[in-house]
């Protein structure tokens, strides 16, 4: 009888035993990140993907979404829009990815975005882009040009000059970004003396700066981020245009103090939702972790900071969703919001957020706020009436 008791016993661990060991961990929530972590636009890819992967650290440690653990899974697009479309489709269809995250540019975004709505799948992105571009499967933390020209434009007619030169890339964003500059500095009386577009890669920009001297244009929009831009700051603080150029560098952040000297910088403007030497809590507390993350020399940027705030609107949705379910956490992203008060982001029906703008200023290796424009809430995306301006 006793050695039957024993006998029973041990089977009942063993079966006790067996089923806890085949209980299945839930599985993870996986996002695709599609960036380029090479090429022109890489220090904005790699800044981006730092970002996400601090919040899906700092998310699974609090224990995850609906009890489950994140997970990204990362490609480098090169900024190509065909690698796009391949990584966006591989991870969707192989790897079963929730949602996407990415890319830089826009053509890459437009081409991602097919890519989200036939799979329905949701695509978060968070760089600058030119507006108007709405799905239902695509969230934008992006500045658009209401958020930036309307500000900077009247406020260099009034403490610079009215004369206006713009250089870009030639692509889809600076072509936007030029018809946008000008159609603001006609309605501010200020004149464009000149627009040119370049290719990728230009090595001597010598015939453009030739061209600005000539032109009597006093301000610079320069839309010309990345590699690119820094040889072309580089080289026209060696080149003697006779009077002084306001330069107004788009998407120009604290890598460009990593990447240029001081004389290349001084003076130059940029215009952000984030700068890393904010004065305030939530600033000072994601630097803060983003540098125990990184190392204490690590440069914290915007495009750090949305995709970081991304995945953060991402889990907050999934929870209000109450289940892992695409459509439902779509639905409920137009209610998801970060932080309070000035620094408060909210998802707007169309998928953009207002965002809170400030001026900055390269000065003596450092990039400081010279003036906050406030919260600015620009038309609805989806809405023909997106061209007019609102700013609160």
């Amino acid at each position: 009888m006793q050695v039957k008791k024993i006998f029973n016993c041990c089977v009942v661990s063993l079966m006790a035993l067996l089923s806890s060991s085949c209980t299945p961990e839930p599985s993870k929530i996986k996002i695709g990140a599609v960036l380029p972590l090479t090429g022109t636009f890489s220090i904005y890819g790699q800044q981006a993907l730092k970002g996400a992967q601090l919040a899906i650290d700092e998310i699974n440690e609090s224990g995850g979404v609906l009890g489950r653990q994140l997970e990204l899974i990362i490609r480098d697009n090169q900024t190509n829009p065909a690698k796009s479309v391949k990584f966006s489709r591989e991870l969707v269809q192989q790897y079963q990815v929730f949602s996407l995250l990415g890319p830089v540019s826009s053509a890459s975004r437009y081409a991602m975005t097919e890519v989200a709505e036939t799979f329905q799948t949701p695509l978060f992105y968070g760089m600058d882009y030119e507006g108007q571009h709405t799905s239902r499967y695509l969230v934008c933390y992006s500045t658009i040009p209401e958020h930036y020209i309307e500000p900077i434009v009247p406020y260099l007619i009034n403490n610079v000059s009215d004369t206006f030169y713009i250089f870009g890339y030639d692509y889809i964003w600076p072509h936007r970004m030029s018809e946008r500059i000008t159609q603001s500095v006609n309605q501010h009386n200020g004149k464009v003396l000149g627009t040119e577009f370049t290719a990728f890669g230009v090595g001597n920009y010598h015939p453009v700066f030739e061209r600005i001297k000539q032109s009597g244009a006093d301000n610079l929009m320069l839309i010309l981020p990345g590699g690119d831009g820094f040889s072309f700051l580089t080289q026209m603080k060696q080149f003697d245009f006779e009077r002084d150029i306001q330069i107004v560098a788009f998407a120009a952040d604290e890598t460009y103090l990593n990447n240029l000297d001081d004389e290349s910088l001084n003076g130059v403007l940029t215009a952000l939702h984030f700068f890393s030497s904010l004065d305030n809590q939530v600033t000072q507390s994601f630097v803060s972790n983003y540098r125990n993350r990184y190392g204490e020399d690590a440069v914290v940027t915007y495009s750090s900071k949305s995709h970081y705030d991304l995945v953060y609107l991402f889990a907050d949705a999934l929870s209000q969703a109450g289940e892992v379910d695409k459509e439902k956490m779509i639905n409920a992203l137009p209610s998801t919001s970060l932080y309070q008060g000035g620094l408060k982001l909210t998802v707007r029906q169309d998928h953009h957020i207002d965002l809170p703008m400030y001026l900055g200023q390269f000065k003596d290796h450092k990039l400081k706020v010279i003036k906050s424009l406030g919260i600015i809430s620009p038309p609805d995306q989806r809405s023909s009436t997106a061209d007019e301006q609102t700013e609160h």
